[in-house]
């Protein structure tokens, strides 16, 4: 066999079935594996894996496996995409309001301390009572 060949899971169980009767009927495992034209550590690998399976049910682990794998290369590729959007801020439905500013609202949910020019922030600063006040 030439190395890297590939092998259909129908060929991979007929194979399996030839080296298993060879066996029985009075050959080494090596020796089969010889007359197949596999390695004996090839044999017991795809035994590993393929050993009792029927050849529908090895046809259909096969294609399991490479929906498998193109399954997980998409979800590979969409994982940094996902990351980008969650990183992203988002608008709130409706921005709180503090009830501690006084002053009328400009309609955009935000209030504004009554005389604090628009550039700068708005502190808050506790009311004297009104007769201290005119003191």
């Amino acid at each position: 066999m030439l190395r890297g060949k590939k092998h259909t899971p129908e060929q991979i169980v007929s194979l399996l079935r030839q080296i298993e009767v060879s066996v029985a009927n009075g050959k080494t495992t090596p020796v089969a594996c010889r007359i197949n034209g596999i390695t004996e550590q090839t044999y017991y690998r795809w035994r590993k894996e393929y050993g009792g399976l029927q050849v529908d049910q090895a046809r259909r682990l096969k294609e399991l496996e490479q929906e498998n794998a193109k399954l997980k290369r998409l979800v590979s590729e969409l994982s940094p995409e996902k990351l980008v959007l969650n990183d992203t801020p988002r608008e709130t439905s409706k921005p709180r309001s503090t009830s501690l500013c006084s002053g009328s609202s400009s309609g955009t949910g935000h209030e504004r301390a009554l005389g604090v020019p628009a550039g700068e922030p708005a502190t808050w600063h506790p009311t004297l009572p009104s007769d201290t006040a005119r003191g």
